[in-house]
């Protein structure tokens, strides 16, 4: 299933400390802010507040957390419409400059994860045709108790910037998580490094999916 690219939430990333506001500028709680991004997507009833002090929310069929920066700045919440309401979301951030989505699906039919990675990384190429394939496993079973992944990478030109860009995909009960993350990769590096906070964002979104929840 084909979706546009969208800019993404930098998930399992604790947010930033929260700032004191200046008397001109007064900051709002992070609940506040959260009701606020689940009101812009019309998603009440399909995530809710998380209450740790930061702007964190939860999509609640599946158990996905969506940790946004201070003031909620550059990330949203989606629901896509082709399926039941609810069975079908994202929740993105982006900094300008790194950016992250994560997914959340629930199909109708069975979709195994060798054709989710497929179509991936055909959008990917169809997007940017002049990306070159990263290196590492493209199945990933560990020891940790987290479910079997499979990823592809690449190194495309975005904006005439070497970037780093990546799709993982893992399935979680009834539902199927992805995770698009892209960074600036301006050598060897910055990729491996990117390479390693791909994995660190999808692990720790697969923990807390599969953590109980009150």
């Amino acid at each position: 299933m084909m979706r546009r690219l969208l800019f993404v939430l930098a998930l399992g990333l604790a947010a930033p400390a929260w700032a004191q506001g200046t008397e001109d500028e007064p900051q709002a709680a992070p609940g506040s802010i959260a009701i606020g991004m689940i009101e812009e997507a019309n998603a009440d009833g399909v995530f809710e507040i998380v209450h740790n002090g930061q702007v964190s929310v939860r999509h609640t069929a599946s158990g996905m957390r969506c940790d946004f920066a201070r003031n909620g700045d550059g990330g949203r919440l989606v629901l896509f419409p082709n399926l039941p309401r609810g069975d079908d979301v994202a929740c993105d951030w982006n900094d300008g400059q790194t950016f992250t989505t994560l997914y959340a699906t629930r199909y109708p039919f069975n979709s195994t994860l060798a054709e989710q990675i497929d179509g991936a990384a055909a959008a990917i190429r169809r997007h940017f045709p002049n990306a070159e394939t990263y290196p590492g496993a493209v199945e990933q079973n560990t020891d940790d108790g987290l479910p079997t992944r499979r990823t592809t990478r690449f190194i495309a030109i975005r904006e005439g910037q070497r970037y780093y860009s990546r799709v993982s995909v893992a399935r979680v009960g009834s539902w199927i998580v992805k995770l698009r993350y892209s960074a600036p990769a301006p050598d060897a590096a910055a990729a491996a490094d990117a390479d390693r906070m791909g994995d660190g964002l999808m692990d720790g979104a697969l923990r807390e999916m599969m953590a109980p929840h009150p």
